[in-house]
């Protein structure tokens, strides 16, 4: 039926949910302007110079990436992400790979690996394109130190 190969593509593409934390004074800005991949970096590049999401809320809820403000309140958003096709990541990279030489088509993200990942099922997506992702909700929370 062509409407469950429709879905299946749609569910291959779009991840719903993949998480992003950050400080509360950049959610703002990312709710006001978009996400904005000049901004990378500020904890890492490992897996590429974009914009990172996690598959796992716990992950996001570090707090490395989800910074306390000064009453103990963390911040993450939920977000809608357009994964595309992906491959894996390589540090300090400013575009995926390519996936097709002859039309020199790249990747649309890459991923991280982390434990027992797959590649079918990647812990980390890093984002090249800032319409890629829709923060759709914020999340505010504290953990114990």
């Amino acid at each position: 039926d062509a409407s469950i190969i429709r879905q299946r593509a749609l569910q291959r593409f779009e991840r719903c949910w993949l998480y992003h934390a950050s400080k509360k004074e950049d959610i703002n800005k990312i709710i006001q302007q978009g996400f904005n991949r000049s901004f990378c970096g500020k904890n890492a590049t490992m897996y590429g110079k974009g914009v990172y999401f996690a598959r796992d809320s716990s992950y996001s809820a570090s707090r490395v990436y989800s910074v306390p403000d000064k009453k103990g309140n963390q911040y993450m958003m939920a977000c809608r992400v357009v994964v595309g096709e992906y491959c894996r990541g390589k540090k300090d990279a400013v575009v995926p790979d390519v996936r097709d030489t002859r039309s020199h088509t790249l990747y649309d993200t890459t991923v991280g690996l982390l434990g027992n990942d797959t590649m079918r099922n990647p812990s980390i997506y890093v984002t090249y394109h800032d319409a890629q992702a829709y923060p759709e909700y914020i999340i505010k929370f504290k953990t114990k130190a």
